[in-house]
């Protein structure tokens, strides 16, 4: 047995006797009552079992305070109960205490024997972490608990806080890994002659030919909302991108030659209007890549750094369909003088439609246009592409394709001193599709299969060229 004190601090008047004696009877084995009140010190005595039962009963009946005595009472007694401790984590919060509760979930996690338990302890800490708004704690107790979730059911739910945690949190961070194996890593021709209009026929080297090889890349990502209202917001992030790749043609070219690394930094604002929405991004990248010496075989790290504006307008049509329409300029800057400077605008329109069994299609097409010091850094281009996104997975597989061409035109190209008569043009065939695997997650973390290819017919033999890639990228549910 357990002797159990309930303290209060005066005396209480005759009603609130009856209310608490009521909730007490049939479980208190001892009450004593001195005259019309209970005195300032209540003698229960219970088993363990009975005060376990009693806090829980106390808990559903909403009276957190007499559970959390309870519960304490227990651990008093027992420290690694179990029981009590999800208690405490249960009722903690309830009585603005989320940090004890959130201590105290973590300990019943740690004290849980089976995955039914332990899912439940996860749930109840990453719950006080949301309400202390130690929102990327909360994330980690919620990919704990999806672990361990006992059913389908459970995970959708975990998922769907998961997502809730994501909007509330200023923070939202991005990380992606793949290594895909690939038919053209480097982007190279088809072939190894050298040919265009007007211009002498030769050879490419190593490196300006299709090598096959593995590609690896790493993304990460943090960006903080600075301010949000319910017609505006503004968010600022930055970004890292790199790719290293692994060549598995026996070529005079390093591995090394074809490393690039990327780091972005942008400043977002949207905001609602009475129709649709208006959104802005600035934004200033640097971009480091190798260029390879034919003869010692030897790499220099070259640069490039690029601001950005854009500008876009969303406008719905209907209750399943937008329309967006984007303008934006870009100034890249290149440390190698022979480039030089290129100032690039686009323009652009996308439409989205929402099918009634909620897949999505969307069309966009595109026009950019660049200037560049150099002549042959000066094109047009236009693009056009459509997409078909299924909401219900395919038995155990998620399913995204799309599709698109592209026509680049180049009117004053020229290799060496030779100009390319008529210019170059480039036309080129896109597909892909993005296969995931939402039965395998864990942690919420999902793999997903991206399969890309690409086929490109150029006037000039360097730029014709065929590409066909497939791997696996780790994604995040939320």
């Amino acid at each position: 047995m357990m002797h159990l004190w309930l303290r209060h601090g005066q005396a209480l008047s005759e009603p609130v006797v009856t209310f608490i004696t009521r909730k007490l009877t049939g479980l208190v084995l001892a009450v004593c009552v001195t005259g019309s009140a209970i005195s300032a010190q209540t003698s229960i005595d219970l088993s363990l079992q009975e005060a376990r039962d009693l806090a829980r009963q106390a808990l559903f009946a909403g009276d957190s305070a007499l559970a959390l005595d309870l519960a304490r009472a227990v651990l008093a007694q027992e420290p690694d109960d179990r029981a009590a401790w999800i208690l405490v984590a249960a009722a903690a919060p309830q009585q603005g205490d989320t940090a004890t509760g959130r201590r105290a979930g973590a300990r019943a996690f740690a004290l849980s024997q089976t995955d039914e338990h332990r899912y439940e302890a996860a749930r109840l800490t990453a719950l006080a972490a949301a309400e202390e708004d130690r929102f990327i704690l909360a994330t980690y107790w919620l990919r704990r608990a999806l672990i361990v979730a006992p059913n389908d059911a459970e995970r959708a739910q975990t998922r769907a806080d998961g997502s809730v945690i994501r909007r509330l949190n200023p923070w939202s961070f991005d990380l992606s890994a793949s290594l895909v194996p690939s038919s053209n890593v480097n982007g190279g021709a088809a072939g190894g002659v050298a040919a265009a209009p007007g211009t002498p026929t030769g050879s490419l080297s190593d490196d300006a030919q299709a090598l096959a090889g593995w590609r690896g890349a790493l993304g990460l990502g943090a960006t903080y909302r600075l301010q949000e209202s319910p017609t505006s917001r503004i968010l600022i992030g930055t970004q890292y991108q790199g790719a290293r790749i692994r060549i598995t043609e026996a070529v005079n070219v390093p591995d090394e030659a074809l490393a690039t690394d990327k780091i972005t930094f942008n400043l977002r604002h949207d905001r609602a209007l009475g129709i649709g929405s208006i959104g802005a991004q600035l934004s200033y990248a640097v971009v480091d890549y190798r260029d390879l010496d034919n003869v010692t075989l030897q790499t220099e790290v070259q640069k490039f750094d690029v601001w950005q504006f854009d500008i876009d307008r969303r406008l719905p049509l209907g209750d399943r369909s937008d329309i967006s329409v984007m303008a934006g300029r870009s100034w890249t800057s290149y440390d190698q003088a022979l480039i030089s400077d290129v100032v690039r605008t686009t323009f652009g329109a996308a439409y989205g439609y929402g099918l009634q069994n909620r897949d999505q299609i969307n069309a966009s097409i595109s026009y950019a246009d660049a200037a560049g010091g150099n002549a042959n850094y000066t094109s047009t281009e236009w693009t056009a592409q459509i997409s078909y996104t299924r909401a219900d997975p395919i038995g155990p597989l998620s399913l995204s394709i799309s599709g698109g061409a592209s026509k680049a035109d180049f009117p004053d190209y020229s290799i060496g001193p030779f100009a390319v008569a008529g210019g170059r043009q480039d036309t080129t065939l896109f597909y892909g599709a993005t296969i995931g695997f939402p039965a395998v997650s864990y942690a919420g973390f999902t793999p997903v299969l991206n399969i890309t290819g690409s086929n490109t017919d150029s006037n000039v033999t360097r730029f014709t060229r065929d590409s066909l890639s497939a791997g696996i990228t780790i994604q995040s549910e939320f």
